[in-house]
């Protein structure tokens, strides 16, 4: 009998299955309508992997016999997402892999669209696709182009193009990933900002690329008050997360994201000093007036309006429903 398993130095793994990894903690509820939303694929050709970040007997309850396609698992202690992520890596058996957190959605053509652009012998190359982000009653659909051709993957994450527009987006949950990719480059802990630490260590460690199926076919939610405040105010840790992949980083896209993200963070955490401190790294970073712009409204507007702006970022100029060119 001709034995048709795709090898390669990591393991084995079943062609063409595809494993659904669903990271999940104490949100058995959304876990249940995550799991549901990945058993409506039109490609049926699937597992679904779900590993809770820690002990969860409601978790098991919530997935328990809903389809023998399902798989549950439990790490002994909460470790984070990017522990749980691995872990289901290592549990699949597809020979390509997909992410869904399970607060969010996949919508029943992505895996049949992704594959259709898939190729196993480009390895490399991740597919991604479009995202509804859903937030404040509204959907909005992200990004609002594709990457270019031969643009750099921090440019497109972290460089904001206008005052009113966001970067591009490249949310884990969007990706179509070949096993071998994230057995080759692992999920890393960070404070914040690790699918981006991922993306940055594929990207320039073993050379992977992206390419869109250019519509959306996940939906990501953002309950935009229930942010901790915690992650709402640690810009000790963003900062420390921008230097730490500084190399990859070029000098636009790490102001940009100082002046932005990290800057508004510090503005929320009412540290006197953290201001000042991001401006003298963002003004030795050849900042364009963009970037000094946001460093300066940042500065000098009420923390309720910089809210107010933040929300009004998360909107697009495509809406749900509308069709995008």
């Amino acid at each position: 009998m001709v034995d048709t398993t795709v090898r390669n130095d990591f393991g084995q793994c079943e062609p063409g299955l595809v494993s659904i990894i669903i990271p999940t903690y104490k949100r058995p509820d959304d876990l249940r309508k995550a799991v549901e939303s990945a058993l409506a694929q039109t490609y049926d050709h699937i597992e679904i992997v779900a590993v809770s970040d820690g002990p969860d007997p409601a978790a098991r309850a919530a997935v328990e016999g809903i389809d023998p396609r399902v798989h549950y698992a439990e790490l002994p202690s909460n470790r984070g997402p990017a522990a749980a992520r691995n872990e289901g890596v290592a549990l699949s058996r597809g020979e390509w892999l997909t992410f869904l957190d399970d607060d969010d959605l996949i919508l029943p053509a992505k895996i049949e669209k992704q594959l259709a652009l898939a190729d196993r012998n480009s390895p490399k190359m991740m597919i991604s696709c479009r995202a509804i982000y859903r937030a404040q009653g509204k959907d909005n659909i992200h990004p609002e182009r594709p990457i270019g051709p031969s643009e750099d993957v921090a440019d497109y994450i972290l460089l904001r193009p206008s005052l009113t527009r966001r970067p591009g987006v490249l949310p884990l949950q969007s990706l179509l990933l070949h096993h071998s990719l994230l057995k080759e480059i692992p999920f890393t802990t960070h404070a914040d900002h690790e699918d981006w630490a991922w993306l940055l260590e594929a990207w320039h460690l073993a050379g992977a690329r992206v390419k869109f199926a250019w519509e959306p076919l996940v939906v990501y939610n953002i309950v935009v008050d229930s942010i901790s405040r915690s992650r709402r105010t640690n810009w000790k840790d963003s900062l420390e997360w921008a230097l730490q992949y500084r190399k990859w980083i070029g000098d636009r896209a790490f102001a940009s994201f100082l002046s932005t993200k990290v800057a508004l963070k510090a503005k929320r955490s009412q540290d006197k000093g953290a201001l000042q401190q991001i401006g003298r790294l963002v003004m030795a970073s050849r900042p364009g007036w963009l970037e000094l712009a946001f460093l300066a409204g940042i500065w000098l507007l009420p923390g309720q309006v910089l809210h107010h702006l933040w929300k009004k970022s998360l909107e697009s100029s495509h809406q749900a429903g509308q069709t995008a060119s």
